[in-house]
């Protein structure tokens, strides 16, 4: 009887083991598998970042590339409208220097005809001496200048009644009176003036 009571205690106490063991082997099976869905948990996270990641990377990728394309036109913007600024700059002074040169242009032949006008006004006169024929170097209210010989200063008078007279007056002796300039002359005149200190 002994023997088949420690038998079946043995029996016993290797079933307890094996149960025990059955019990940590499944523990250890479950700890295995929450570690596996813990992982594939991390690895399908850390794939859908590395996705988005990409996703950004791709959108950031494309709107740098656009803004290179941007920059690219505005450069060549900016290289047209210098072109366009520097000839409009080269037009101006074109027109500028034309517009001078005309206007001097213009001035010289101003100041040639009114010297042959005092020319052919001279002729006249000189040849109403040989017919007789009275004639005087301006007309009735033309604007004319006398130099004072004093001061050196223009006195401005408007050619009437009273410039005929003076002009056929023998009471002065050198006739300071009778040498008479143009508007034109009195301008070119001043133009050699020398400025006052």
């Amino acid at each position: 009887m002994t023997s088949v009571q420690e038998n079946k205690n043995e029996l016993e106490a290797a079933v307890r083991y094996c149960e025990s063991a059955i019990s940590r082997a499944k523990a250890t099976i479950e700890s295995m598998e929450f570690r596996q869905q813990a992982a594939s948990k991390a690895w399908h996270e850390q794939t859908g970042r590395e996705a988005t990641l990409a996703e950004e990377n791709a959108r950031l990728s494309d709107i740098l590339v656009a803004r290179e394309d941007m920059w690219d036109e505005a450069q060549s913007e900016i290289a047209t409208l210098k072109e366009e600024i520097a000839e409009l700059s080269k037009a101006y002074k074109d027109s500028t220097h034309e517009e001078i040169t005309m206007k001097k242009a213009w001035r010289e032949q101003r100041e040639l005809v009114a010297l042959r006008d005092d020319q052919i006004a001279m002729l006249e006169r000189r040849l109403a001496k040989y017919t007789g024929e009275k004639t005087y170097p301006f007309k009735e209210g033309d604007l004319y200048y006398v130099l004072n010989q004093l001061d050196g200063t223009w006195i401005e008078s408007v050619w009437d009644d009273e410039s005929e007279r003076l002009h056929d007056s023998t009471d002065f002796p050198d006739h300071p009176h009778k040498v008479y300039f143009t508007v034109d002359q009195k301008n070119v005149l001043d133009k050699f003036k020398p400025e006052d200190d």
